[in-house]
């Protein structure tokens, strides 16, 4: 029973460590030269695992749970603006999360 316990719990532990090396890797699903582009519609009550899920169903990312959590521990996470925008599988969740809060799209002012 004791070596049941000591390999479920290294199985956790590694299966848990992968998940968080998804979410913090900021990696694209596919490269640049493969990748697949879609019009995200975002909405002003729609949830950071509503964006992952429209993006998981078009093959945009790989997985709608990942993706959201990588929003939300994302700087600016609070500023995701509605709209639509372009988005494709060679992008970075960070590069989407800039096209959604319109960052670097601000002038001098």
């Amino acid at each position: 029973l004791y070596i049941f316990i000591a390999l479920l719990l290294v199985y956790l532990f590694v299966e848990m460590r992968q998940i968080g090396y998804r979410i913090f890797s900021d990696k694209a699903k596919d490269s640049p030269e493969v990748a697949k582009e879609m019009v995200l519609t975002v909405s002003e009550d729609e949830s950071f695992l509503e964006i992952g899920r429209d993006l998981a169903n078009k093959d945009i990312v790989d997985n709608a749970y990942i993706f959201a959590l990588a929003l939300r521990f994302s700087e600016g996470y609070k500023n995701i603006q509605p709209g639509e925008y372009v988005v494709n599988s060679g992008q970075k969740p960070s590069e989407i999360l800039a096209q959604l809060t319109h960052k670097g799209e601000q002038g001098d002012g």
